[in-house]
């Protein structure tokens, strides 16, 4: 007898009583309803697992999610400025006061003395038999005090609500333990002036997973707006949970020279069309974890998502009334400069700034023209071409002459038979070869890579499919879309590939 969680499908059970008999008539029993719809945590044999029907989603209760902190005080020599710095206090106009917003992350200490004064409520944790909200990692306390901080947080007046899902070093979680938490979040925001908009703040990635994105899509669809960390892959936001939804806000980094932000020489802010704004990631103030009146600096997009969660309660502050889509839109909105290779503005001094109001919130964000607004390549992203499995081919794509550094972006579960290589100053050379490398295993359909480079200091990405199929080609589905996994070595479908952004 295992744990599951299941998310039933609404259009094969018309209602909760449907769904429910469903499971239980294979003798599996249901232990949790959760606020979600039709979902269910249920303790199951294989075989009647297997007999539930009308399944949407089911995950193991007790599975690992390997979570990546886009932040880690683990690796301060790396990521900060660790010499002491000190905090300039930062006072807009728009505090958040009454204000709510749900933090899932590794727990909350209130020792620095940044949280004095500040509210924090401890709503859920899946550790210590849910009585533990201790944070002993630094990323969950770190990211609070960007938040609700005396000195430094962006909405300092606001409650800020503990949701401990994740454990520290290593930083993983599992996918019971976060649905518990999300549905932790749901439960208090729909018990608490639920026509309010609550951001829920997740500065972390974690690979594709379904389950997680509906749960985080029908958040939203609950009037709750989640703002979450592009990652630190410097590659394709798709890969991503959440990141790669259309339904969240998802937030890149760039730095003091409105730069996507490359921190280290293989790290840096990822990207694509769902990236829906860039906050500043470089050099940004901290709570020092170790020492409780001191701070220091950090790099990633993680600190520029716990600014913009803040700057998203000053616009509720602002507009009590305003949905979680409207809040989106402005802040998108007034994050991007319209028109393609146009200067971007942005007040690098987000920290000292004073006196915020709608009309400059603008000041405090900055975005870098997203995938699509230049090209890398003379040739379109799309579908390059098309080879049979156990054979091999190649095309040549014309490469603006003004790029360097080109190559394929190495964060991206990239497939093994699919390589790229400058051969020429100018041309670009996409070779696939299946006849060695996973030879007749290849699932047929879509697959994607991509190209990045440079052209006039701005990081660009041209994104190429390629279609694989078995005897004939017009067998091709060319909607089933795939991308290799390379933790697991197997091929795992895209779920909203190039979705259109709301």
């Amino acid at each position: 007898m295992a744990e599951y969680i299941v998310a039933m499908d609404p259009s094969t059970h018309a209602d909760a009583s449907a769904a429910q008999t469903a499971i239980t008539s294979t003798g599996a029993t249901i232990s949790k309803t959760y606020s979600f719809s039709l979902t269910y945590k249920i303790e199951a044999e294989d075989a009647q697992r297997d007999a539930i029907n009308g399944v949407l989603h089911i995950e193991d209760y007790g599975r690992e999610a390997v979570i990546t902190p886009t932040f880690n005080t683990n690796h301060l020599k790396m990521l900060c400025n660790d010499v002491g710095s000190s905090a300039t206090a930062y006072n807009p106009s728009s505090t958040g006061s009454g204000e709510h917003i749900y933090l899932v992350d590794t727990g909350v200490n209130t020792t620095h003395a940044e949280f004095s004064g500040r509210t924090v409520n401890n709503l859920y944790t899946g550790f210590g038999s849910g009585t533990d909200f201790t944070d002993t990692d630094g990323h969950g306390t770190s990211m609070a005090s960007l938040i609700i901080g005396a000195n430094i947080g962006t909405a300092k007046d606001a409650t800020l609500h503990n949701v401990r899902a994740m454990d520290s070093n290593p930083y993983t979680g599992t996918i019971g333990a976060m649905i518990d938490a999300l549905d932790a979040c749901l439960i208090h925001h729909n018990a608490n002036t639920p026509s309010q908009t609550k951001p829920v703040v997740c500065c972390w990635t974690t690979a594709k997973n379904n389950l997680l994105d509906a749960k985080f899509s029908e958040l939203e669809e609950n009037n709750m707006i989640v703002i979450c960390s592009s990652g630190n892959n410097a590659g394709d936001v798709d890969f991503y949970s959440p990141a790669g939804l259309d339904r969240v806000m998802t937030v890149g980094g760039h730095d003091a020279n409105v730069k996507v932000g490359y921190f280290t020489a293989t790290t840096g802010s990822n990207l694509g069309p769902e990236v829906d704004i860039f906050g500043m990631s470089e050099n940004v103030s901290i709570i020092n974890f170790s020492d409780n009146s001191a701070y220091t600096t950090a790099n990633g997009t993680s600190v520029a998502t716990a600014q913009i969660g803040g700057l998203a309660l000053q616009y509720i502050d602002l507009y009590p009334s305003a949905d979680a889509r409207t809040i989106k839109s402005y802040l998108s909105s007034e994050g991007y400069v319209s028109g393609r290779g146009m200067a971007l503005t942005f007040d690098a001094n987000l920290l000292t700034a004073t006196g915020q109001v709608e009309a400059n919130l603008k000041k405090s964000i900055g975005v870098s023209p997203q995938v699509g607004d230049l090209q890398l390549s003379a040739v379109p992203s799309g579908l390059v071409l098309t080879v049979a499995n156990g054979q091999s081919a190649n095309v040549n794509v014309q490469i603006n002459a003004s790029a360097s550094n080109v190559s394929v972006m190495n964060f991206s579960p990239v497939p093994p038979w699919a390589t790229f290589a400058n051969t020429g100053a100018t041309i670009g050379t996409i070779t696939v070869d299946t006849s060695s490398n996973m030879a007749n295993v290849t699932v047929p359909g879509i697959y994607h890579f991509a190209v990045r480079g440079e052209v006039s200091g701005t990081v660009l990405v041209e994104e190429y499919s390629i279609g694989i199929y078995n005897s004939d080609v017009n067998e091709l589905d060319t909607s089933n879309e795939y991308y290799y996994d390379s933790t697991n070595a197997n091929y795992d479908q895209v779920v909203n590939f190039n979705a259109t952004k709301e």
